[in-house]
């Protein structure tokens, strides 16, 4: 599946279709996500925090940066993850971020965000990455009005002392029988960049390094039973098909093509030049190479995921949604891919398959109520079945995530008509309302410092 990547506007959140390197914001994929949640529970285990209390988004931002927001969102920068060379590297980032959340959040592990905190949040990171030059005009124009504040208040982002969540991470790693060299090359490669002279990217500067603190992890792995590199089978080569699928779509074809040559056979560099093809719109390439790794594996759930997309952006409508019906029956967790399935169903524009799809939908926003083109396509298949007030009630969903909160206000009053009869709809715009209203009145006393 294209890593889907959130534009976050101050009128609506959108999911685009524009190449990922023209645009900032968050980029939503269900194999990638599925890889970090593996990377990333058994660490929070070890801290002692619910991994269900701690969203993890990737931001389309070529930076080296990870940093913890708005209590228990984590953030990696794409440019993070492509640098890691092994799974180790990024585990040991991810270690080291959890550390700062253990230490500074401990009491906020039993809240739930609102859809209104979370679109604040992922507007200010949206309008950050935009400004550190991670986005296109594109991306640039559609964050202008979140962008200040972004500059102002950047999210809250708390930081304690680096050598204590550096021991935290390590103690993690060794709870989950994990390796701390990957943790050590990663700190070593930052150190040569600092050395370097590498300034530009923001975690060299948020998470200075010092020859103390790499000179004690190294103390920590020569005393370490665990043997060196070691990270849970499958890692690897999850990492690489992650860094693949980014690369393919974050560089252009013929730097996809250096790094993934025809000579490397292997699934990652395979999966690479068939996702590549798709961006260039070689169809029937893309498809050969798709089809060629389903056929090998024929189980694998992303790889029926990332043929449904090919198909469904070609306008093979109900070919896509085949292959989205054999991934969400592999996958059936999978909330993205529950998401991609239903919208093949409502593009059909068949009466009989709204219930299926509206189905799909509430299973997908339960798993994961943060992904903004579940809440469109919801809207979608509620109004073709003339239930305007919960089609409302979804764009003032969608609309939250975005942080626009005056649009929220809009929807939840055309919602309204229809609320006196439902008492679930009432209370759902209710709560909508007030939290937009307490957005809107926290924006107001920010401005007014100023």
């Amino acid at each position: 599946m294209r890593p889907r990547y959130l534009i976050l506007h101050l009128w609506m959140a959108m999911v685009c279709t524009l190449p990922l390197a023209a645009n900032a914001g968050l980029i939503r994929d269900a194999e990638i996500e599925a890889t970090l949640a593996a990377y990333s529970h058994p660490i929070f285990d070890a801290a002692g925090i619910p991994p269900s209390s701690v969203r993890i988004f990737v931001v389309g931002n070529p930076q080296i940066n990870a940093y913890v927001a708005g209590g228990l969102n984590l953030f990696l920068n794409t440019g993070l993850i492509l640098h890691t060379d092994s799974p180790g590297m990024l585990i040991g980032v991810i270690a080291h971020e959890t550390g700062h959340i253990a230490g500074a959040h401990l009491s906020q592990f039993r809240e739930k965000s609102t859809r209104a905190m979370i679109g604040g949040i992922l507007g200010a990171v949206a309008g950050a990455a935009a400004a550190a030059g991670g986005a296109g005009q594109a991306g640039i124009g559609s964050v202008a009005g979140t962008q200040s504040r972004a500059q102002r208040n950047f999210l809250g982002e708390i930081r304690l002392n680096e050598a204590s969540a550096d021991q935290a991470a390590l103690s993690y790693l060794d709870a989950c029988d994990i390796s701390a060299t990957g943790a050590l090359d990663m700190f070593q490669m930052l150190r040569r960049m600092e050395l370097g002279g590498r300034k530009h990217d923001p975690f060299l500067s948020d998470h200075p390094l010092t020859s103390e603190r790499i000179a004690a992890m190294r103390h920590h792995i020569e005393l370490s039973s665990i043997p060196a590199g070691q990270v849970p089978e499958g890692f690897a080569a999850m990492h690489a098909r992650m860094r693949a699928k980014l690369t393919a779509f974050l560089e252009p074809y013929a730097a996809t093509l250096r790094l993934y040559p025809e000579s490397d056979h292997s699934v990652a560099a395979r999966y690479a030049r068939a996702i590549a093809e798709f961006q260039r719109s070689n169809l029937s390439a893309a498809l050969s190479g798709i089809d060629g790794l389903i056929h090998e594996y024929p189980n694998d759930p992303y790889f029926y995921d990332t043929r449904g997309q090919i198909l469904f952006e070609n306008g093979k409508i109900e070919e896509a949604g085949a292959s989205y019906a054999k991934a969400a029956s592999l996958a059936p967790g999978a909330a993205l891919i529950l998401t991609e399935y239903a919208k093949t169903l409502i593009a059909q524009d068949q009466a009989d398959e709204l219930p299926h799809a509206l189905m799909l939908l509430e299973r997908s926003k339960n798993l994961d109520d943060s992904y903004s083109t579940t809440w469109r396509q919801l809207a979608l298949a509620y109004s073709k079945q003339g239930k305007m007030g919960l089609s409302y009630e979804a764009l003032a969903e969608e609309a939250a995530l975005g942080g626009d909160y005056r649009m929220v206000l809009q929807h939840v009053a055309r919602a309204r008509v229809d609320a006196a009869k439902d008492p679930s709809l009432a209370l759902a715009l209710d709560d909508l309302e007030r939290d937009a209203k307490a957005q809107l009145t926290e924006e107001k006393e920010k401005d007014s410092l100023f």
